[in-house]
């Protein structure tokens, strides 16, 4: 992911069954597919936004009435009824809408600057699907960290910086105020979480090609390969670690709020010891003998 080309780590040779394997790429699939993907995600983002517009301005009673009427739906393959409120369920619509964006705009992505072949596998190996393409540069993969991090702002500093201040949401009555933070802590993690997960995945990359570039030998890996491709190559356990701790950083703040310098506190450790965790798995993908800009999925 480097922005120029000379810092670019040995490329790893395919075979040529996996070459043979290798999948055509269509032209306007993938435009339509991100096309799609960003109408939703857009959506989303506004329906966010109004939702919790409406929570905060909604009369106490009528947002009591949302919380107490149920909606009944059979989950465990239709084998068990359950129940939802209708409020937690207006709640969960942006985030349905935005894993819906995500299955369009993933193979969007990877159909418009890179390709997919399958290979034959072993049981220690694991993996048939084996997916190729063009990392973006440092310089990109930093701007896109502003995204959820402006999402962040939104829905966790601003809100809480004006409670502590006296201001909203400090006003409203218990059920809008237990029902908006929810609401903003539900958010606030997966922003925290994306936040640091794509710093996590930064932080790899970078280091990656810094390493492999005063040590060309290393891009053909290193002691406990096995285990490093198995941890931060097959699984990307690295970035679930960093990811983890980012929603717990991310929603920490919440307590501040309300004065919890106790729950605080203790958030805040859990968080910083998860995110260094993975960063610290991160900076040993060198070790799993892999290339950037390569993934591999069982099948």
């Amino acid at each position: 992911m480097s922005s120029t080309s000379s810092h670019r780590p040995p490329a790893k040779a395919v075979p040529d069954a996996d070459r043979r394997a290798r999948k055509p790429r269509s032209t306007r699939l993938p435009r339509i597919l991100l096309a799609v993907g960003t109408i939703v995600a857009l959506l989303a983002v506004a329906l966010l936004g109004y939702t919790l517009y409406r929570m905060a301005t909604i009369q106490g009673e009528a947002l009591a009435a949302l919380n107490d009427n149920t909606i009944t739906y059979r989950a465990e393959f239709g084998f068990i009824e359950r129940e939802m409120s209708v409020l937690s369920f207006l709640v969960s619509i942006p985030a349905c809408m935005m894993l819906v964006a995500a299955c369009f705009l993933f193979p969007g992505y990877q159909l418009s600057r890179g390709s997919y072949y399958g290979r034959e596998t072993t049981f220690m190996r694991g993996g048939s699907n084996v997916a190729v393409y063009r990392p973006l540069a440092l310089w990109a993969h930093a701007l896109w960290l502003l995204l959820p991090l402006a999402a962040w702002v939104a829905l966790i500093a601003v809100p809480v910086r004006s409670m502590m201040a006296g201001g909203w949401p400090d006003g409203l009555r218990e059920e809008q105020s237990t029902a908006v933070w929810l609401f903003l802590g539900s958010y606030g993690v997966i922003a925290g979480g994306l936040f640091a997960t794509m710093l996590a995945s930064l932080i790899k990359k970078s280091f990656y090609l810094a390493w492999v570039w005063t040590h060309p030998e290393a891009a053909a890996g290193g002691a406990g390969q096995g285990f490093w491709r198995w941890m931060t190559y097959r699984w990307r356990f690295d970035l679930w670690f960093a990811g983890l701790g980012g929603g717990f950083l991310g929603a920490c703040w919440i307590a501040l709020a309300f004065e919890d310098q106790p729950f605080f506190q203790a958030t805040v450790l859990i968080g910083a010891a998860l995110f260094v965790v993975g960063v610290a798995l991160s900076l040993n993908y060198w070790r799993a003998g892999e290339p950037l800009g390569t993934g591999e999925s069982q099948s």
